[in-house]
């Protein structure tokens, strides 16, 4: 039996995985290593204000969630989706803060070379 098969739903649209070609702009990383590199900025300080107003958002959905008919399952899978985005960023967020407190005291290294990005599974296909 086909997962098509077994939810009911019509076969006319094969299930391809979204791609993405470049990594999205993320203003909180370029915020973080903009504080990084300014004197007079406290890095923790940046860290806190936005790991705050993350878990600020995550209760909010967890709220929507929580008030929403359990039938409304489009809301669900959108509030789970912005849940686990959330919690990534503010994973990020700790990681970069440890990242940061690990470093050796001082300026932070010149950005010497752009970084390799790994080639994609499939590409130039």
């Amino acid at each position: 039996m086909t997962a098509a098969k077994s939810t009911g739903r019509s076969k006319s649209k094969p299930a391809t995985p979204a791609t993405d070609v470049a990594p999205p702009r993320d203003e909180l990383v370029i915020k973080v290593l903009v504080a990084l590199r300014l004197p007079g900025v406290d890095l923790a300080e940046v860290v806190q204000v936005h790991r705050r107003h993350l878990v600020e958002l995550m209760q909010q959905y967890t709220r929507l969630k929580e008030d929403a008919s359990p039938d409304d399952v489009s809301l669900g899978l959108v509030a789970d989706a912005e849940l686990f985005r959330l919690d990534a960023v503010v994973r990020w967020l700790d990681a970069a803060e440890a990242r940061v407190g690990q470093a050796p005291a001082g300026e932070p290294a010149p950005v010497t070379s752009r970084p390799r990005l790994p080639r994609r599974i499939g590409a130039g296909r």
